[in-house]
């Protein structure tokens, strides 16, 4: 997803200034304005076992969906290897607080 970022400079040097780093500090501190993200949906890479990339990117989560027996998982590259993260049960849509007790 791109992201477009503004940046906006303190002073501006007239044409056929020497670029030495006291003319460049000269210009002062950028401003830069980074818009605010919002996310709705992430959409993890998806590899089968026999397509897996190169592992060494340690944090890099996949989507393998025949990586658990033929069953869909996820994966972390640990730099090593890829791990897996076996997927639970179903979302429950069951309010939580049906299935706490009081004594």
């Amino acid at each position: 997803m791109p992201i477009t970022c503004t940046v906006t400079r303190a002073t501006t040097m007239e044409t056929g200034v020497e670029l030495s780093a006291s003319n460049l500090n000269a210009l002062g501190e950028p401003s830069v304005v980074v818009p605010s993200i919002s996310l709705t949906d992430i959409t993890l890479e998806n590899f089968a076992v026999s397509a897996l990339p190169s592992n060494g990117t340690t944090g890099r989560i996949i989507y393998v969906p025949d990586g658990d027996g033929g069953s869909p998982c996820l994966a972390v590259d640990n730099g090593s290897n890829w791990l897996r993260i076996n997927l639970g049960s179903a979302v429950s849509t069951t309010d939580a607080d049906e299935y706490l007790t009081s004594e």
